[in-house]
């Protein structure tokens, strides 16, 4: 398809999902930021036991960030994992899902799914892959124009 590598670099620039690429099967509607559709359903509706469940409740989980390098290298490889260390030993924090330059911004630009994203904006962690530690901050997952002053509507 001509133009698909073009639609899917300015989804990530604005920070918009694809399902399936920027999600998994765990990811629920808060952790993409989405709180305000079912906050307020009294009623039982399809997916509601998996929202209440012990494990969609877990502070530890996996939110939907920016990433942005922070050591000046190039692209962070999409399935790179941001790491701790914890006893000597890696442990993962999540995962980077979609990684692109960007000719607007003139860098390079990534999103993830990270343990806590939400709550740690600005933060830097290693992210790695293949051995290879690379540095990178956690932001808000639109890159571009995130007040949308820009917006045409």
């Amino acid at each position: 398809l001509m133009g698909s590598e073009a639609l899917l670099l300015l989804r990530a620039e604005k920070g918009y999902i694809i399902v399936g690429k920027d999600t998994d099967g765990l990811t629920r509607p808060a952790d993409l930021g989405l709180h305000g559709p079912l906050k307020n359903k009294k009623v039982e509706f399809i997916g509601r036991r998996s929202l209440v469940m012990d494990e969609a409740q877990k502070p530890s989980r996996q939110h939907y960030v920016g990433l942005e390098v922070a050591d000046g290298g190039g692209l962070l490889p999409a399935g790179a994992h941001g790491v701790e260390l914890v006893g000597g030993k890696h442990r993962s924090l999540g995962y980077v899902t979609s990684s692109y330059m960007s000719p607007t911004l003139k860098r390079p630009i990534a999103l993830g799914l990270i343990e806590r994203g939400m709550d740690r904006h600005g933060e830097i962690i290693d992210i790695r892959h293949f051995g290879e530690i690379r540095k990178a901050r956690i932001t808000g997952p639109c890159a571009f124009d995130p007040e949308g002053d820009r917006l045409n509507a």
